[in-house]
């Protein structure tokens, strides 16, 4: 474990930037040799995107990097994988396309007939390919018409692989968990979930960074940063990048609030109603299932599936008896609500 560390505003894209983890990227650089589709899982800010571009980079295939962060419909998915598909492709296939299509939805590209969007990804296949869909639970329609074409390809791309990330939910979970005659069952991604670091390789990420970029620190403040934003390593760069040319205090004050920013976005589109903002806050300091069964006011299989929802996203997590979140950054953003 270890190694050098440098803060930075983007994803990392080689191997010796990643701290720690170790096992997850012998994992994935195995899994990807083997052409297999992965799914890597983790919280907003957990390095999913870093170590699925770093990990594709360092082997010998092109890689197509497609964000779908707040992705707004199915035409804004298939426009944002067109602009991901390297020129040369695109200039190689372009007399044979007028439209990227999937179910409903077209692309418009000046070109002379309608194929599937997966003839455009099946372009890719001259050559060993790594396919990384970024934040794919995003995507909020369409599941049923994507489905489909990562079966399809399954079975006619041998060279492609496809890194999906993001959490374990919305398409994710559609993916992960087919049964019975559904497209993928019995060829699902394999899991490799991201976790927040424990608190000694926390601190000594931090530390190596400071160091790096030649900051004077003080125990008191590593364990005061640590306190307040927790060991999600999305966190500790804020912390870092505005460290590197900041006070401790100030630092500090500008991450929380970035941190808080993220994080409350993220509540915010899991509660849409006033029992769950409700029951957001409750569990900000810890709550059992009858507190929350009690203030919430709703039936038993609803309240269930929200805290479903929210162990999947990586939100919440039971202790015991209580249902809490864990993070201090999303404590503090869920009493914003």
């Amino acid at each position: 474990m270890g190694g050098k560390v440098t803060f930075t505003t983007r994803p990392r894209e080689r191997l010796e930037e990643i701290y720690d983890r170790e096992e997850e990227i012998k994992q994935l650089v195995e899994l990807l040799k083997k052409n297999e589709w992965v799914a890597l899982l983790g919280s907003r800010m957990s390095g999913k995107t870093s170590l699925a571009k770093a990990v594709s980079h360092s082997l010998d295939s092109r890689v197509v990097y497609v964000d779908l962060i707040k992705s707004k419909n199915l035409l804004d998915v298939l426009t944002r994988i067109y602009q991901a598909i390297p020129p040369n492709v695109i200039s190689r296939i372009k007399e044979n396309f007028s439209f990227i299509g999937l179910g409903p939805v077209k692309v418009k590209i000046k070109q002379k007939i309608t194929p599937k969007i997966e003839e455009l990804i099946k372009s890719l296949c001259d050559k060993r390919t790594i396919l990384i869909l970024d934040e794919i639970q995003d995507v909020k329609a369409g599941i049923n018409h994507l489905i489909p074409v990562f079966h399809r390809l399954l079975n006619t791309c041998p060279n492609l692989s496809i890194i999906f990330t993001g959490s374990e939910i919305g398409l994710m979970k559609t993916l992960l968990e087919q049964k019975g005659e559904q497209p993928l069952a019995g060829r699902n991604p394999v899991k490799i979930t991201l976790k927040p670091w424990d608190y000694e390789t926390a601190k000594e990420y931090l530390k190596l960074g400071l160091e790096e970029c030649g900051v004077a620190y003080s125990d008191k403040e590593i364990q005061e940063a640590l306190s307040i934003l927790g060991t999600l390593v999305g966190w500790l760069n804020f912390y870092g990048v505005n460290r590197c040319v900041k006070p401790h205090e100030d630092a500090l004050k500008e991450s929380l609030e970035e941190a808080i920013s993220i994080a409350l976005s993220e509540l915010k589109n899991a509660a849409d109603k006033k029992w769950k903002i409700k029951a957001l806050k409750l569990m900000s300091t810890g709550a059992t299932w009858s507190e929350l069964l009690e203030k919430s006011r709703v039936s038993t299989e609803t309240l269930s599936n929200f805290l479903d929802k929210l162990e999947r996203l990586y939100i919440i997590e039971k202790v015991e008896k209580n249902y809490v979140i864990s993070d201090p950054v999303y404590k503090r953003a869920a009493l914003r609500l």
